[in-house]
């Protein structure tokens, strides 16, 4: 099993924000020193969440901190938020930052506060996000002496005279995977050859997800050294809470859903006058809103050992790489490292981890 430390700490207000950021810096450093093998950060703006806004900065900031070969994951960057040539820049110089360590996952977005603040219309979210995808793989793929390739969103238009620059790390473009929750995306994504990100459900809907994958990756042609590496690095996300019972985990995670929640339903209500609004609220799949079906399906919640046990059915169902949050629910920093503190001395050790103390 690898694991990746997941950044994605909310905040309350600009006060808090200096102090977050410079917390996530210091537990993604001392997460992947201490073994873990990457270091996951996704994409969100003016709606509290993740607090540092910009992934591809802060995962270029963090490039130099970590140990030679951590891979570094957008989870998510979201295409339709984007001009596409730029996103096709950010991809490849970060490629070159981490190494070539790098998988940037795609997906649609979901905050209407988002999709207001930058412009773009949410209705057209999942279309426009394929078309822009489409765009900046051809915008990638072109070579200068190629003839102009003229190019146009729903928002923006553009002619690419000469090549994205700089190139990727190995090639022309980074390695990409799509975060999905849906069967139809899970079929598009394996027969892309792309890396499967995935969260937010129980291993019974985990372990059929993953052989869905895997079958469309085989029915592509694939072979078997590409289909395993895809398996080692695409991933399951959850939210841990870990305490030294499981009473006193459980019981934490409920009052940090509570507040979650609240902040959620606060920021919603802000969006009313935004064309499908009303959808948006749902398309995360599940809510801290719904704290039981919350904890049941995106959260870790336990002991060391209980935790241990979770991780460990997900592994028997074919996960090979989960991406940990514990930092979220506007937890406290001492409140976020005991997780993270007991993750790191009592659960990792189990899945031996080796300690990577070196930086770049």
């Amino acid at each position: 099993m690898r694991f990746s430390i997941y950044l994605n700490p909310q905040t309350r207000g600009p006060e808090e924000d200096v102090p977050i950021i410079e917390h996530t810096v210091a537990q993604a450093v001392r997460a992947t020193r201490a073994g873990v093998h990457g270091v996951a950060l996704t994409e969100h703006h003016f709606s509290g969440y993740n607090t540092y806004g910009n992934n591809f900065m802060l995962a270029a900031h963090l490039g130099s901190q970590v140990p030679d070969g951590t891979m570094f994951l957008m989870a998510v960057a979201v295409p339709t938020l984007h001009n596409p040539m730029r996103l096709a820049q950010s991809c490849n110089l970060l490629d070159v930052i981490t190494r070539g360590n790098l998988i940037v996952g795609f997906a649609a977005g979901g905050s209407p506060v988002e999709y207001a603040g930058l412009g773009r219309d949410p209705s057209v979210r999942h279309e426009q996000m394929l078309h822009n995808l489409e765009v900046m793989e051809r915008a990638l793929d072109k070579k200068p002496e190629d003839p102009d390739y003229e190019w146009s969103t729903a928002f923006e238009h553009g002619s690419l005279r000469t090549r994205i620059m700089p190139a990727a790390y190995h090639a022309s473009r980074p390695k990409f995977a799509r975060a999905t929750q849906n069967d139809e995306g899970v079929v598009w994504t394996g027969r892309k050859g792309w890396y499967l990100f995935t969260a937010r459900e129980t291993v019974d809907v985990i372990g059929p997800r993953l052989k869905l994958y895997t079958e469309a990756l085989t029915e592509a042609g694939h072979d078997a050294a590409f289909i395993e590496e895809r398996l080692d690095w695409s991933l399951v996300q959850k939210q841990v809470i870990i305490r030294e019972t499981d009473a006193e985990a459980v019981a934490f995670a409920r009052a940090r859903m509570e507040e979650m929640g609240a902040h959620q339903k606060k920021n919603f209500a802000m969006t009313g006058d935004i064309k499908d609004s009303a959808h948006l609220k749902s398309v995360v799949g599940v809510s801290p809103q719904n704290p039981d079906e919350f904890l049941q399906r995106a959260m870790i919640v336990g002991s060391p050992a209980t935790v241990t046990e979770q991780i460990e059915a997900f592994a028997e169902a074919g996960v090979r790489h989960m991406s940990l949050l514990f930092n979220f629910g506007f937890m406290t920093e001492a409140e976020s490292n005991r997780s993270l503190d007991l993750f790191l001395d009592e659960v990792l050790p189990k899945f031996g981890a080796v300690e990577r103390t070196s930086g770049n």
